[in-house]
C-alpha cells in the first residue's frame, strides 16, 4: 500500500502512476454489472467497453486484451449482464482510470444454458464432437498425463484405484471451479502437449452448471480437439453434459471409471495369465500323475524285465561255458590232428623229394644222350642253310652256300 505519510522524495508523475499501479494491482476484485459501449477494434490486440451498476448511476471504464477476451469465451453485446476478474489500473497518457479486465463470466443459468447451447451446435456442425472422429483408448496404456486439482477428493480416488501396473504419471495441477480455470486448463494441455504420453485425463467432480463454465469453454474444447493423444475425461454428474467431456474421446463420470478404463486391458491381460497358470498347474498336475502311473508300472516292467535279463544271462553264461569247453575239447583233437598231418606231409614231402631228385637225374641222362653236341662230337655234323636245317637235298640249289656244324667249328661250303 502507499504510505499515508507524506515523504520529501520528489518523483516524476510517471513514477508515481507506476508505483501506483502496482499497489492497485492488489485490489483484484470480481465485479458484475451491465455492458455499456462495447468496441471490438478489427486488427488490434484489445477491446473496449464499460460496465455500469444497474442500481446506481456508476460506470467504469474497461481495457481487456483480445487473447484473454477469446479464452473467456463470453461474446460480449451491450445490456448484457456480466462478472469480470478486474483491477484498477491509470492509463498514464491521459491519466484515465480503468479497469484492466482478466476474465467475463457470464451471469444466470438462462443465459449459460443459451450460450452452451449455441457452442454446442457451432462445434457439431465443424464435425467435432462426431464418434467418427474418436480415437480409442490404447491397450495397456503405461504413460498417463493426468490435470485437475490436487487437493480434494478427486485426486485421491484416482490415485487409490489405479493399479500398480507400472504407470508412469504426469501429474499437471490445475484450478477446476469456475471460469477462471480457463487459463490454469489451458496451460496444463500445453504443458502436457510436448510430453511422450499414451493418454490424457482431465477430471473433476460435479457440480452446476456455474462451475462447470471452464469445461463449456471454446478454447478448451479445441485445444483438447486437437491433442496429439486420446484423451479421456471425467467430469461429474451434471444434466448437460460438459463441451470438453463430449469433445474427448472417451467420457465416463468419476475419477474410479477412469482407473477403470485405463485398468481394464492390463486386468483382462492379468486374468487371463492367472487363468493360464491354473490351467498350466492343472494339466502340469493331471500329467505328472499320468506320469508317475507310468512310472510305477515301469518301475515293475524293468524289475521284470531285469530278472528275465538276469535269467537270459545265466543261460547264456552256462552255454558259453559249455561252448568253451566244447571248443578246447575240439581245439585239443584239431591240435592232434594237426601234428599227425604235419608228420604225413613231412614225410610226403621228403618222399616227393626223393622221387623228383631221381626223375631229374634221369631225365638228365636222357637229355645228355640225345644232345646234338653229343653226336657231334662222333663226327656227326648239322648242316644249315640261311640258319634253316637241311634235312632234304630239295632243300637246297646250286651255289647255295652251306654251313657245316661240326663239333668244334663251323664249316663253310657251296652246293656244286
Amino acid at each position: 500500500m502507499i504510505s499515508k505519510e507524506p515523504t520529501n522524495e520528489i518523483i516524476s508523475v510517471s513514477a508515481y502512476l507506476n508505483r501506483l499501479n502496482a499497489t492497485l494491482k492488489t485490489e483484484k476484485a470480481r465485479i458484475i454489472g451491465e455492458v455499456t459501449g462495447f468496441q471490438e477494434y478489427p486488427g488490434r490486440s484489445y477491446i473496449y467497453f464499460s460496465i455500469k451498476d444497474s442500481k446506481e448511476q456508476s460506470t467504469a471504464k474497461c481495457f481487456m486484451w483480445k487473447n484473454d477476451y477469446k479464452i473467456s469465451g463470453v461474446t460480449l453485446q451491450d445490456g448484457m449482464e456480466v462478472v469480470i476478474t478486474a483491477y484498477p489500473n491509470i492509463y498514464k497518457p491521459n491519466g484515465g482510470l480503468t479497469l484492466q479486465v482478466e476474465l467475463i463470466e457470464l451471469v444466470g443459468e438462462g443465459a449459460l444454458k443459451i450460450t452452451y447451447d449455441k457452442l454446442k451446435l457451432k462445434l457439431e456442425e465443424e464435425g467435432l464432437l462426431s464418434e467418427s472422429r474418436k480415437r480409442a483408448i490404447p491397450d495397456f496404456p503405461t504413460k498417463i498425463g493426468v490435470i485437475t486439482s490436487k487437493s480434494g477428493a478427486v485426486i485421491n480416488d484416482f490415485l487409490t484405484n489405479i493399479g500398480k501396473f507400472g504407470y508412469e504419471i504426469l501429474f499437471v495441477d490445475s484450478k477446476v471451479e469456475g471460469q477462471d480455470a480457463v487459463k490454469d486448463l489451458l496451460s496444463a494441455v500445453d504443458t502436457l502437449r510436448k510430453k511422450d504420453i499414451d493418454v490424457l485425463v482431465m477430471m473433476r467432480g460435479g457440480g452446476s452448471l456455474e462451475s462447470f463454465l471452464a469445461f463449456n469453454n471454446e478454447a478448451l474444447v479445441r485445444a483438447l480437439a486437437s491433442f496429439p493423444a486420446p484423451v479421456l475425461t471425467g467430469i461429474g454428474h451434471d444434466k448437460d453434459i460438459s463441451l470438453v467431456s463430449l469433445v474427448s474421446d472417451k467420457n465416463v463420470s468419476t475419477p474410479t471409471a477412469v482407473t477403470m478404463i485405463l485398468n481394464s486391458s492390463w486386468n483382462e491381460a492379468l486374468n487371463t495369465i492367472r487363468f493360464s497358470e491354473e490351467k498350466i498347474m492343472t494339466q502340469f498336475q493331471s500329467g505328472l500323475r499320468d506320469k508317475q502311473f507310468i512310472i510305477e508300472n515301469s518301475q515293475v516292467a524293468i524289475e521284470g524285465r531285469f530278472v528275465a535279463l538276469f535269467d537270459t544271462f545265466k543261460n547264456a553264461e552256462k552255454t558259453v561255458l559249455n561252448a568253451v569247453t566244447r571248443i578246447e575239447s575240439e581245439t585239443a583233437y584239431i591240435s592232434e590232428r594237426i601234428k599227425n598231418y604235419t608228420k604225413d606231409l613231412i614225410r610226403g614231402f621228403e618222399s616227393m623229394e626223393n622221387r623228383t631228385s631221381e626223375l631229374l637225374s634221369q631225365s638228365l641222362r636222357t637229355i645228355d644222350i640225345a644232345s646234338p653236341e653229343r653226336q657231334l662230337s662222333r663226327g656227326y655234323g648239322i648242316v644249315r642253310f640261311g640258319g634253316k636245317v637241311i634235312k632234304s637235298t630239295k632243300d637246297v640249289a646250286k651255289g647255295d652256300d652251306l654251313e657245316v656244324l661240326v663239333s668244334d667249328g663251323i664249316i663253310h661250303s657251296q652246293v656244286k
